[in-house]
């Protein structure tokens, strides 16, 4: 990416991209998709608009099971979105803002819907997605109970959702008081979305696949696939874990799950790899090249 342009994620080998509004908000620039194989580009519209237009279009969406509302709208004025859909051939996204959306830990599509971990109630958010001749909206928000394990001597905890095998997992860091250099236990567990609260079971395994896991994009294959990849191994890429002064942004390690220990990467990952040309920290994200 260029001065300028912030990567944001990754899915089957795009990128994506924001061209960044200086002075304004995070995001409120122009969106695209680049291949990263092939170079293709695909210009998308921004993710919010400055006018309003008589074709605006919005609803307002209680959440079933809990308190407070989601604000869904087409074409409008918007602030800086926390959740947007957009499909092609859709000319503006829809835009989503309330209070379960601005502080959200992890967020995957799964099964046609849309699941937001909450960093702040630890509850998993349900929103269901209807399509039609104007494109994707929201048609109903769901709060759903989750009772989560308890580890001694854990202050704080990290999560991110992956699918894994048409299985939606949770990924659990159970932080001690020096970050991942002091972590009590990382969990992994399969969640049974047809109970209520949700059930959790947790696994040792991954049956020869791994998972790769960043602030921007998740997602678990095959070991065997790749050359350098291990079967029953997480691999971490985060922020926000260590919270010591002069560390390093970001976390950079690897989980064995068949004997519970962290390890560091084979190839180091240089602190000038993460930054921009102007010196600003990137997002890290893992790039998956399509099966």
């Amino acid at each position: 990416m260029g001065a300028g342009v912030r990567c944001v994620g990754s899915f089957h080998g795009w990128l994506v991209g924001v061209q960044l509004n200086k002075g304004r908000y995070f995001g409120d620039g122009r969106c695209f998709l680049m291949n990263a194989f092939y170079q293709d580009v695909v210009r998308l519209p921004p993710p919010s608009v400055n006018t309003h237009s008589l074709d605006a279009y919005s609803k307002s969406l209680p959440i079933a099971n809990g308190s407070g509302a989601v604000q869904c709208t087409v074409s409008g004025a918007q602030s800086t979105a926390s959740l947007a859909l957009w499909r092609p051939g859709m000319t503006s996204w829809c835009v989503c803002q309330g209070g379960c959306i601005s502080k959200f830990s992890d967020i995957a599509l799964y099964q046609g819907k849309v699941y937001m971990f909450s960093k702040v109630t630890t509850n998993l958010f349900v929103f269901d997605i209807s399509e039609d001749e104007s494109g994707l909206m929201v048609s109903g928000v769901e709060r759903c109970v989750t009772e989560l394990p308890e580890v001694k001597d854990s202050y704080g905890q990290r999560w991110n959702i992956v699918e894994w095998h048409g299985k939606l997992l949770l990924v659990v860091i159970y932080l001690g008081l020096e970050g991942w250099h002091n972590i009590c236990k990382i969990g992994v567990f399969e969640v049974d979305l047809s109970t209520n609260p949700f059930r959790f079971t947790e696994i040792n395994n991954l049956d020869g696949d791994c998972i790769f896991i960043s602030p921007c994009s998740s997602n678990s294959f095959h070991a065997c696939l790749y050359d350098g990849v291990e079967d029953d191994l997480i691999y971490f890429i985060d922020g926000g874990l260590n919270h010591s002064r002069n560390a390093s942004p970001f976390d950079k390690f690897v989980y064995n799950m068949r004997d519970g220990t962290l390890a560091s990467f084979a190839v180091e990952i240089t602190e000038d790899n993460l930054r921009a040309p102007d010196g600003s920290l990137m997002n890290p994200t893992w790039l998956f090249p399509s099966e």
